[in-house]
């Protein structure tokens, strides 16, 4: 063999054999501090479910006035863990950080909506298109029950894999005011039969929407109405479609794999 290309394969046998190389690990801004929900006790899960994967980096922001665009630069992804229920708790997002959300995600990055975040701001028009469903005057919920969440696109890259229905403990939405242009990924029967002690909230009888994405402007959204406490969080339905559902957002593909024990 000449000289030249003995050279040549012995470059290309080398590289072969070096190890893969690890994509950095994309970075997360949890936003949270106040929340009608215990996000106290949410808040170290969500990160710790985030980071086990070896995907993410994931730092928690619990202020949110004087937020901007060198607040979110460094980031890829920004997680919702944030609810301001009809403004009855503060602090307040002023119209800096809103703005700077909005072109965040417009620029191409990514926005995660945890569960109560679908509960918040209230008369801002511009965030219901941004995640897709809120809770508004129609919403409400029957009381916390188990049920069977459906898969109804399983060649999503967030759901690909996964198995058509997965159990969950948990509330469950209904009467969420949801925008036309939302990618459904799952849903959950609201049995009519289950109701609250007085008798005043039952389930709705229909297929509610629990889980979609969305475009906006270059960006992408994942929403998960899942969650609500510490032990809805304990799913691993739930666990697998958050970190799934985040890389993606971050991205817009998905490479973490589904547990041989789910499939």
């Amino acid at each position: 063999m000449p000289r030249s290309c003995a050279a040549v394969l012995a470059i290309i046998l080398s590289v072969g054999s070096l190890p893969a190389q690890v994509p950095p690990k994309l970075k997360v801004l949890m936003l949270t501090g106040v929340n009608n929900h215990d996000w106290v006790a949410t808040t170290p899960v969500l990160r710790e479910l985030l980071e086990q994967t070896g995907r993410f980096e994931v730092r928690v922001h619990e202020e949110a006035r004087g937020n901007g665009p060198e607040t979110f630069a460094p980031y890829d992804v920004l997680l919702l863990n944030y609810d301001d229920f009809k403004q009855t708790a503060g602090p307040w997002w002023d119209y800096r950080a809103r703005e700077a959300m909005l072109d965040f995600v417009r620029n191409g990055k990514g926005l995660v909506s945890y569960h109560s975040a679908n509960n918040a701001f209230w008369g801002w028009e511009e965030f219901d298109k941004l995640v897709g469903g809120t809770w508004r005057e129609t919403a409400t919920h029957a009381p916390y029950h188990s049920y069977t969440v459906k898969i109804v696109d399983p060649d999503n890259p967030i759901t690909q894999g996964m198995p058509s229905t997965f159990s969950e403990t948990d509330e469950l939405y209904q009467g969420l005011s949801m925008q036309p242009n939302i990618h459904l990924l799952a849903t959950a029967y609201d049995d009519p039969h289950n109701c609250s002690r007085n008798g005043k909230v039952c389930g709705s009888g229909k297929d509610e929407p629990l889980i979609w994405t969305l475009k906006y402007g270059l960006g992408r959204v994942f929403q998960t109405a899942l969650g609500h406490d510490v032990k809805a969080m304990d799913s691993p339905g739930f666990r697998l479609t958050l970190v799934r559902g985040t890389e993606w957002a971050a991205t817009g593909k998905v490479t973490i794999p589904v547990p041989p024990n789910l499939k």
